[in-house]
């Protein structure tokens, strides 16, 4: 009798081990069929618990909870290998899915609900908290790009602005994210649950040590996803808790709140930057089929095949360990766009929205069309999560760039311009430059005189080609302000080619400073092989270290197609590795890899456990799981073998009371 009943010991025993596991940085040492240190603690906790299990069963009869578990796990096991396309025997996705799935229905099927509680497992993290406190505190970087600190490669040691947490367990900072949400939140449902009256006690001295690092690890992560399962989680423990009255409890959902308006009023683009996550959603479900999937492990092979399969073959296997048979390359050729280097028309558009409506938040976006009245976006809008307050300039606007500090390396535009328009939100200019409009609508330029360029220009079509490189510029008279106020910038030209290096299409940073009240230099639109930046200055002596647009998959690439702008899928560039392997919308992503059917049925088991356990909506486990649903729309936890134990707990533990009830 009670041979799987474990003892209380033996639970944090369990949790300890998980615990342990977080601590062993991956992907380390041993490597064989993907098994590593950090994996040890768990084949030895399963080894241990599966030697129980079977000793058990000597002396028992199976229970209705294990024929319910071994049902299920029988059927995903045949599901996920037979209505796949990559069929593999030994596929590392599928055998960790199996490992975690049993591992948990071990620890689950070993309790015995009046004598533990799983909570026992989580309190267990207080140690990852501490451990992961020293990481922020040192700023102590791993190998890999998301694990331990994460450097923003600044000077600054202030942990708060120099980089951010991604943890010692890897996965980044979405996962150390959850587990920092946890933690304090579960500890803080500790004392508000505790004999003692007086919160701020000697006797939770240590509880309130754990909740302050939890609650600063939690921040230095800068997971959004993160930061929403805590503020709904602590809402619904702050509903619940006996500890406060009514109107206590109102104070401080106003003050969580307004605390939190505050907070993203101070750095907005905590919330408030934009991110990949709806591009790369639509990627994926372009890539989900009903009953069938793509393979376990396959989702980023496939999802991303365009991207990735410009890249050469040496760098797509030792980068991503993928491999493309020569018949999808040859098909991924036929259904791509032609970059064609020859004369391309047309018109380029800048919009800058000053304050996205209201959001306080600037947007920048890039267009082309062909006639100037319909217009295609290249990529996204891009925004740093803050307003951009432009630096007020009164020179001359330039079209192109000079060798005058604001245009570096050659980035003079090669281009026949035809006309420039300049709209803001009360004014529209319209530039044209026929001949006979030198020197009143437009100056030609020399880098110390004006209006003083004497030899020849080549015109054409009451436009003007612009050389490159050359020893004049083109500039337009100043007639409206640009800072603080939504405008947009419309160019019609024509080009050799797109350009391979960098060339400036606008700029407002004349060299000539008619003012010396004002600065003489603000920003600048850059097209840099193909793709668009906008950049601007804080001030003269940072230059321009201020960009948004560049080469994330969501900018989109400029291209030529039949003689007029054009946009498609870009080459990949190695640069933007961290954002295909970002974390997505964990049941999302099973399902490009095993199709709709077993992904909605898993899904409706789960709800339908949660509406039965309903009851038990005071119980924290409840509350842990829904935060870890939350954040698992926003990163596939499931896959992440830190979290995936952690995951299941809930949904298992349902289902054996469940089972016992019956």
């Amino acid at each position: 009798k009670g041979i799987m009943n474990l003892t209380e010991d033996k639970v944090k025993l369990i949790g300890y081990t998980f615990s342990v596991s977080l601590l062993i940085p991956p992907n380390v040492g041993l490597n064989v069929l993907g098994i590593n240190f950090e994996d040890l603690p768990l084949i030895v906790l399963f080894s241990y618990l599966f030697y129980l299990k079977v000793k058990s069963y000597r002396k028992n009869n199976l229970e209705i909870f294990d024929s319910y578990f071994l049902i299920f796990f029988i059927l995903f096991i045949i599901y996920t290998n037979i209505f796949v396309d990559n069929k593999l025997i030994f596929n590392q996705t599928n055998l960790r899915f199996y490992f975690y799935f049993f591992l948990t229905y071990l620890v689950i099927s070993s309790f015995e609900n009046s004598k533990n509680n799983i909570i026992t497992i989580f309190e267990s993290l207080k140690i990852v908290m501490v451990a992961n406190l020293f990481l922020v505190i040192f700023q102590l970087e791993l190998n890999g790009d998301l694990n331990g600190w994460i450097s923003n490669n600044t000077a600054s040691t202030n942990p708060f602005s120099s980089g951010r947490l991604g943890g010692l367990q890897g996965g980044g900072p979405n996962v150390i994210g959850i587990f920092c949400a946890i933690t304090s939140l579960l500890y803080i449902y500790k004392i508000l649950e505790s004999k003692n009256k007086t919160i701020f006690s000697t006797k939770n001295i240590s509880i309130l040590f754990i909740i302050f690092i939890s609650l600063m690890n939690l921040y230095v992560t800068y997971s959004r996803g993160s930061y929403l399962a805590f503020t709904i989680g602590f809402l619904i423990i702050l509903l619940i808790s006996n500890k406060f009255q009514n109107n206590h409890k109102i104070f401080l959902i106003i003050t969580l709140l307004s605390s939190s308006v505050f907070i993203v009023y101070l750095n907005p683009s905590i919330i408030l930057k934009p991110n990949n996550r709806t591009f790369l959603r639509e990627l994926a479900i372009d890539n989900v089929q009903l009953f069938t999937g793509t393979g376990g492990g396959q989702y980023v092979k496939e999802v991303y095949k365009d991207y990735l399969i410009t890249l050469e073959d040496n760098k797509l296997k030792k980068e991503f360990n993928i491999n493309y048979s020569e018949t999808e390359k040859v098909e991924n050729k036929k259904t791509s766009k032609v970059n064609i280097d020859s004369n391309t028309s047309g018109y380029l558009k800048l919009s800058f929205d000053y304050k996205d409506s209201i959001f306080p938040r600037s947007i920048v976006s890039f267009f082309f069309s062909k006639d100037g009245s319909k217009w295609k976006q290249i990529g996204f809008d891009h925004s740093n999560g803050e307003l951009i307050n432009l630096i007020e300039n009164d020179s001359y606007f330039e079209i192109g760039g000079w060798g005058d500090g604001q245009s570096p390396d050659d980035s003079y535009l090669s281009a026949l311009i035809n006309e420039v328009q300049i709209n803001t939100e009360n004014d529209s200019y319209i530039y044209k430059f026929p001949k006979y409009k030198r020197g009143i609508d437009y100056y030609i330029l020399t880098p110390k005189y004006r209006n003083v360029y004497r030899d020849n220009i080549e015109y054409i079509d009451s436009g003007i080609q612009l050389e490159r490189p050359r020893s004049y510029w083109l500039a337009l008279q100043n007639e409206t302000n640009l800072s603080k106020k939504d405008f947009e910038i419309i160019v019609n030209l024509e080009l050799d080619g797109i350009p391979k290096g960098n060339e400036t299409i606008f700029s407002q940073s004349s060299i000539l400073r008619l003012n010396e009240n004002f600065n003489d230099q603000s920003w600048k639109w850059s097209i840099v092989d193909g793709r668009m930046y906008f950049f601007w200055i804080d001030n003269v002596d940072n230059g321009y270290s201020n960009y948004l647009g560049g080469k994330s998959l969501r900018s989109g690439k400029l291209l030529s197609l039949n003689g007029t702008f054009d946009t498609s899928i870009s080459d990949f560039d190695e640069s933007q590795y961290d954002e295909i392997t970002t974390s997505h919308n964990g049941f999302l992503t099973m399902a490009v890899e095993y199709g709709i059917f077993p992904v909605a049925t898993l899904v409706i088991l789960i709800l339908g456990l949660f509406i039965k356990n309903i009851k038990n909506i005071n119980n924290i486990e409840l509350i842990l799981f829904l935060m870890l649903i939350i954040q698992n729309l926003t990163n596939d936890l499931i896959y992440s073998p830190d979290v995936s134990i952690y995951f299941w707990l809930t949904p298992l533990l349902y289902l054996k009371n469940i089972s016992k009830a019956r």
